[in-house]
């Protein structure tokens, strides 16, 4: 192609990026904090997922890739990017989060017609992400930088509110060949790799999910075998009775080994646990967790997807966990709650654009005696999909879940949801 005309298509897709920073500072968001939130993924380089630092090569100052343009003509590249996902979503019981499954919602005694205990149906589009990446070799390396937002910002509604999901810096080929990360990403407790192909945005309240801030060291030792060590941040998952301080970050490592077209994975975690009450009284426990996960390929159409976790004091990285322990004031004590919890998925492809996933998972709590009864005590979630992409850019599905919790009292609660999803990625 003629570098007129290249230069052409570069400098429109430039214009429009432009002209929508201009937009959006003109438009009157409910808060300042959401229109900088927004002016920051704008004009900072971003994307959706974690992805691994591309290989420091200075030969070639301007790694290219589909998508992408050139900044300003400088040695900086960028791609936008993302989907608009429409998800019709049919409950016949009660449940608290309309547009994710999330089993701790569930009422458990049967709800209300207002919840939904005779049936409700919401359509939602909160799923829809924007994203921006960006490359930049230097002397010390490639570095990669990464911005996503959805609109997900409250969890239990079904109106679109900004949220950020992921802003961090990667520099690859740093300290002994490793890559350094920066930032809010994934927690490097979470595997990726073994999430099923659900419609659900949610998942599993069993399965490890959460993203946070960071600083993260990889390094892929051999094209078997990698390994990363993590100090992320502390205080997230609360203590029923107290304040929980931020003394220490969070210590996590984990191992990944390759096996042919899937993977086997362990990580391990330390915390420290530290709180404080009214009475200026201050105790503190160690945290810990360990979990193993991976994906074992049966043939070029059926995989196994499996997750095993056990630990006390971890539950803030589970998607819909316990609170991490309770203290009690009386007697000062801090009690941390073991849980231990599990998923278990096969993925079968039918053609090359025909798709199937089944999907059992469980979190089970050991309760202290100092807890509410109308605490979770065990949940369960099970779901089964037909998802359909015709093309990189579509994607249609319909899924079937079903789920539950106990509390500590015996009490019960169950719903069945009956989800229709529609994707275009740009």
């Amino acid at each position: 192609m003629p570098w007129p005309i290249i230069h052409y298509q570069r400098r429109t897709v430039l214009q429009k990026y432009l002209w929508l920073t201009v937009i959006v500072m003109r438009i009157n968001f409910p808060g300042e904090k959401t229109r900088n939130t927004i002016l920051a993924f704008l004009l900072v380089g971003v994307s959706g997922f974690p992805m691994s630092a591309v290989a420091a090569d200075d030969s070639q100052a301007k790694p290219a890739w589909p998508g992408s343009f050139d900044l300003f003509g400088s040695d900086t590249r960028m791609a936008l990017g993302g989907f608009v996902q429409l998800d019709v979503i049919h409950d016949t019981d009660a449940i608290g989060a309309p547009c994710q499954f999330i089993t701790g919602t569930i009422p458990t005694d049967g709800g209300t017609p207002a919840q939904g205990s005779e049936g409700q149906t919401n359509y939602c589009i909160n799923t829809s992400r924007l994203t921006l990446e960006s490359r930049t070799p230097t002397t010390m390396g490639s570095v990669k930088t990464f911005i996503s937002v959805d609109l997900f910002g409250d969890a239990l509604s079904t109106s679109p509110e900004l949220r950020l999901r992921q802003a961090y810096a990667e520099i690859g080929g740093l300290l002994w060949g490793g890559d350094l990360l920066v930032g809010q990403a994934w927690g490097t407790y979470v595997d990726l790799e073994a999430w099923p192909d659900i419609l659900d945005f949610e998942g599993p309240g069993s399965a490890i999910a959460v993203r946070q801030p960071m600083v993260r060291w990889s390094k892929t030792v051999s094209d078997k075998f990698g390994f990363q060590i993590a100090l992320e941040k502390p205080g997230d998952g609360g203590v029923q009775g107290a304040e929980m301080l931020t003394r220490l970050p969070d210590l996590i490592g984990t191992m990944r080994w390759s096996l042919g077209e899937g993977h086997l994975r362990l990580g391990a975690i330390v915390r420290d646990i530290r709180v404080g009450d009214d009475n200026d009284e201050v105790a503190s426990a160690t945290g810990w967790g360990v979990v193993g996960s991976g994906k074992i390929a049966l043939s070029a159409s059926n995989s196994l997807l499996f997750e095993a976790s056990y630990g006390e004091g971890a539950s803030a990285y589970y998607n819909d966990g316990p609170p991490n322990g309770v203290y009690d004031p009386l007697t000062s004590r801090l009690e941390l709650l073991p849980l231990f919890a599990w998923y278990a998925g096969f993925e079968h492809g039918w053609t090359e654009t025909l798709s199937s996933s089944l999907l059992v998972a469980v979190l089970d709590v050991d309760n202290s005696d100092n807890q509410p009864d109308t605490d979770g005590a065990k949940s369960a979630y099970a779901s089964v999909n037909l998802i359909w992409r015709p093309n990189p850019s579509l994607m249609f599905g319909a899924e079937i879940l079903s789920g539950g919790r106990k509390d500590i009292s015996g009490a019960k609660g169950t719903d069945n949801r009956l989800q229709l999803s529609g994707q275009f990625s740009f």
